[in-house]
């Protein structure tokens, strides 16, 4: 299948786009980038054609996948024009900006009949895949309450700019917890059906402000409940970007993990007591020969595109409950 890619500026896209080199199934056959130096850093490890934009690219590479790197102002058009096109998407996350934005992708995706998928690296992440694991065994019994936490570390010197400006950045919980919120979907296979939040700033107090702490209640349609966080505010000192902690309590057992930082789980339950798993390896490097094998045999993505919808629109329903003081909403 041939890739183009659109900005590698920002977020996970070297991760993305060392799996499409990895890719056998696959073949680069652009890349739009404006930053010259970022483009020697990736056309550097593979011949590469550049592009000076989008409709450019899709014209003349005809690509039928694209993966994005794009700050987030910018993701709307991008999917509504390859949907046009009939280019299939991987995002990098998080989906949007806004909550208009969900609805215009919505239907430029719903009407082109696309798949469009994000890299949510923690579904294919050691102590994830042996937490989902033990939950499919049945070690917990029935999920009651999921807590999730996401720090993160940033400093206003060197962050970018557009960080402090709302009409660029979709909002540190969307940004960051958007991780969580897909996990305990795919841990209990429930839909979140309400929210209510609160938000927070104690350190970028200054003009522009940051948002740096959001924590988010949420139901989910299976009766379990879960809490998370997201925040700015890692110590400058703490040697890991972020530092991921999630708390699993069920009627059977209970499970306690740490993520990125260091990788640890703890299950405790009644069937074999307190014990620590087997760590299986990792999928990353095959996520996008899998999405291009998924697609090209009509078949489910590993991380489907109404997960992505669905993942999307919770988290901006919590954002803006918390804008709104904290008011539930149902989603």
């Amino acid at each position: 299948m041939r890739i183009g890619i659109m900005g590698v500026h920002y977020g996970h896209i070297g991760g993305m786009f060392q799996s499409a080199l990895n890719a056998k199934n696959g073949d680069i056959v652009g890349l739009v980038e404006p930053d010259d130096t970022l483009y020697e850093r990736y056309a550097s490890q593979a011949t590469i054609p550049r592009f000076n934009s989008l409709d450019e690219m899709l014209a003349d590479a005809r690509p039928e996948l694209v993966l994005e790197g794009l700050v987030h102002d910018k993701k709307t058009a991008l999917v509504e024009t390859c949907a046009q096109a009939g280019v299939h998407l991987l995002m990098d996350k998080p989906l949007c900006r806004t909550l208009d934005d969900w609805e215009r992708i919505r239907r430029a995706v719903a009407t082109h009949s696309i798949e469009l998928s994000m890299w949510f690296t923690s579904r294919s992440y050691s102590p994830f895949v042996a937490l989902r694991r033990a939950i499919l065994a049945g070690e917990l019994g029935e999920i009651a309450s999921l807590i999730s936490t996401h720090p993160h570390k940033i400093r206003r010197d060197t962050a970018p700019t557009w960080y402090f400006d709302p009409a660029v950045y979709t909002g540190p919980f969307h940004d960051l917890a958007c991780h969580g919120v897909d996990q305990i979907r795919w841990l209990t296979g429930a839909e979140c059906t309400g929210v209510h939040a609160l938000e927070t700033c104690k350190r970028f107090t200054d003009a522009p402000k940051l948002t740096d702490h959001v924590q988010a209640s949420y139901q989910l349609s299976d009766g379990s409940l879960a809490t998370l966080t997201a925040d700015w505010l890692t110590p400058q000192e703490s040697p890991s970007f972020g530092d991921t902690r999630f708390i699993v309590m069920g009627t059977e057992g209970s499970a306690h993990l740490r993520a990125y930082a260091e990788d640890h789980l703890l299950i405790i339950s009644n069937k074999r007591g307190a014990y620590e798993p087997e760590m299986p390896k990792g999928t990353g490097n095959a996520f996008v020969a899998d999405m291009i094998d998924a697609i090209e045999r009509s078949q489910d993505l590993f991380i489907p595109t109404r997960d992505v919808f669905a993942t999307a629109q919770a988290c901006l329903q919590a954002q803006e409950s918390a804008r709104r003081g904290g008011e539930f909403i149902a989603i």
